[in-house]
């Protein structure tokens, strides 16, 4: 075996066994998460709901080419129309063919963003309404913010039925980005998928700080926001196992730069500043308000750890003084679970979507937390 070669083993050996040993997958991993974590990843596609339908359908193809993807929803919720996916439909001849890319509408707006259904979950599960105002702390590349902003005006939709509700015309949208190439990338996706009015009069905007430094540079300040939305930055494991694949694919030996830059150090580097991100998150979001949490990491470490590590650290702060508010994680409503468990699976303090599940989507890796702040009672 030549030295290029035992190196590119070591590193993937030594990835294999932490998640088989160390993170407790054991033998699902070889049999079954390994496998389709190196498998395509799969797309489905999010309508940009400010384009016209008519627009949207012929950029994928056809109306009857496509089918929704239900999320999961409480029994008389309203909102569950604003966020729509879609995949191929089951008569399609290759169902995993990619989605064409976003075409232009009539109205000058693109018409979709190709994504994995998991980030539209993720959305989705913050329960965003009309008016709300919210904060998406690691915003870039924006798909997610296309989202969210669809749930805050669904009046601006050309396809919108009767007049706005009340308050509906009120809202904000923060989208943040601290590294300067993706934040200006983040802008000009955002540009062309939502109307251009919301920036004009200041209810959408980009933003570029440094989400660890605190809550007190956003527009809104320390509890000005409903909703805080945290996808933060993480390990990325399938990333890194797709990355190696393409590079032992060119070059026999090759370690791909992100494999060779893991350890299994690099999950508890990431939950430091992961951590940070959702006490700013915390601090941003008002009494009452919701902060969704999520990464694309399987790595429990980077997931309920940091919720975990995060609430013990509220706690202290209460304890000294230091605070009169806490968060605590929320449970769903039962029918809400229940479509919940078609997609994920529970974790202690969450979900965690992974492309193994038995429903056969293929999706994720994805997990989420929802928390919600709340006042402290008096002493």
């Amino acid at each position: 075996m030549t030295k290029s070669k035992r190196s590119e083993s070591s590193q993937q050996d030594a990835f294999a066994a932490h998640f088989a040993l160390v993170t407790r997958y054991g033998d699902r991993w070889t049999e079954f998460l390994h496998p389709s974590l190196l498998a395509k990843t799969r797309y489905a596609v999010l309508y940009n709901r400010y384009a016209p339908s008519i627009d949207f359908h012929s950029a994928v193809g056809g109306s009857g080419s496509i089918e929704r993807v239900i999320l999961p929803s409480a029994p008389g919720d309203i909102h569950t129309e604003d966020i729509q996916i879609h995949v191929r439909n089951k008569n399609a001849e290759d169902r995993d063919a990619p989605f064409p890319q976003p075409g232009h509408a009539s109205n000058g707006l693109l018409t979709h963003w190709n994504l994995d259904a998991a980030s539209a979950l993720a959305v989705h599960m913050l329960h965003i309404v009309p008016g709300d105002r919210v904060l998406d702390l690691c915003a870039a590349p924006g798909g997610k913010s296309v989202a969210i902003a669809q749930s805050i005006w669904p009046y601006l939709q050309p396809d919108y039925p009767g007049p706005p509700m009340a308050g509906a015309k009120k809202g904000a949208l923060h989208s943040n980005e601290f590294d300067r190439t993706r934040n200006r990338r983040l802008a000009e996706n955002l540009s062309q998928y939502l109307p251009a009015s919301l920036a004009a009069f200041g209810q959408q905007k980009v933003l570029q700080l440094d989400g660890t430094k605190g809550a007190q540079g956003f527009p809104l300040g320390m509890g000005g926001y409903d909703k805080v939305l945290v996808d933060a930055p993480c390990s990325s494991e399938r990333h890194i196992l797709h990355a190696q694949a393409k590079a032992s694919s060119g070059k026999a030996g090759a370690v791909a730069d992100e494999l060779a830059r893991w350890s299994p150090a690099t999950a508890k580097r990431m939950a430091e500043t992961q951590h940070e991100l959702l006490m700013t998150a915390l601090r941003a979001v008002r009494i009452g308000g919701t902060v969704l949490y999520a990464t694309c990491s399987i790595s429990s470490e980077e997931n309920d750890g940091v919720v975990e590590k995060t609430l013990a650290q509220l706690e202290k702060k209460v304890k000294k003084g230091e605070i009169t508010w806490t968060a605590e994680a929320m449970k769903f409503d039962a029918p809400v679970e229940q479509g919940l468990e078609g997609f994920a699976e529970r974790t202690t303090y969450g979900w965690l979507v992974l492309p193994d599940h038995p429903s056969g989507g293929r999706w994720g890796p994805l997990y989420f937390t929802k928390l919600i702040k709340t006042i402290l009672p008096p002493r």
